[in-house]
């Protein structure tokens, strides 16, 4: 299994027997994914596509990359699918809480709740979507992954998560100010009880980042995004006091394998 990290919270998870797997598809417009990354024809074999909610750096590319491959199969909230893809396309297959999926061969999908929000129109055409989600990713060899979305803290997180679905890696959503600060997502890190523990939703620094102009640009369009720059290295300090629990630190475009 190889796990690559695109900035915010997307991922391309390649399992055992060579499918591919992208979580929360943000990569044109996103100034923090590899710019040899932007080419369509990077993404032409991917197999699936999760979304754990409508906002735009979770969604904006979930077309493209299916419109680029036949086989692929997307999955999001029920009614994210029906004000957004219900009677429009017949390559989304939508989930609720508790609900599995099965798309790809001997690998489960399964949808479990978030504590966020989901809409479209970011200071524009403003309007709620559907219901926030995380997922777990059962992959064919057993190994489980644990995507959280954007969320704060929850209960689930230890009675689910945790003691139910028991994953190997977690991929928490921890840059604060829309989701978990570090110092919580490392305590969600320590009930949840995954070996591997991987930061998502933080953002680099202007200087970092793939496209330094473009993340000037978009810190100035959302200024609250400089509060989310290099979260991930408070998270690793705070993961600390929980030495059960690994912190596995990736910078756009880096992978991690076992």
């Amino acid at each position: 299994m190889e796990i690559q990290y695109f900035g915010c919270s997307m991922f391309r998870i390649i399992t055992e027997n060579g499918k591919v797997i992208v979580v929360d598809p943000w990569i044109e417009s996103n100034p923090a994914c590899p710019k040899e990354w932007k080419n369509k024809s990077k993404w032409s074999d991917v197999d699936l596509v999760l979304c754990t909610h409508a906002h735009f750096d979770h969604s904006t590319d979930l077309e493209e990359i299916l419109d680029a491959n036949e086989r692929a199969m997307g999955v999001v909230q029920y009614e994210y699918f029906l004000v957004a893809f219900a009677g429009r396309r017949k390559d989304i297959f939508p989930l609720n809480y508790g609900g599995v999926c099965q798309l790809l061969d001997n690998i489960q999908v399964i949808l479990v709740p978030a504590n966020h929000s989901s809409s479209f129109g970011e200071g524009e055409e403003f309007r709620l979507v559907g219901s926030p989600a995380g997922f777990i990713i059962k992959l064919e060899n057993g190994f489980t992954i644990y995507v959280s979305g954007d969320t704060g803290f929850m209960s689930e997180m230890k009675t689910l998560i945790g003691d139910f679905y028991k994953p190997d890696l977690a991929v928490l959503s921890i840059a604060d100010i829309f989701s978990m600060a570090p110092a919580e997502g490392a305590y969600a890190a320590s009930l949840i009880g995954a070996k591997y523990n991987i930061p998502c939703h933080w953002i680099p620094s202007v200087k970092d980042a793939a496209d330094p102009d473009g993340m000037r640009e978009f810190v100035k369009k959302y200024p609250l995004a400089k509060f989310l720059m290099e979260k991930h290295k408070e998270f690793a300090q705070e993961l600390k006091k929980y030495p059960e629990q690994e912190c596995v630190l990736l910078n756009p475009g880096e992978s991690f394998s076992l």
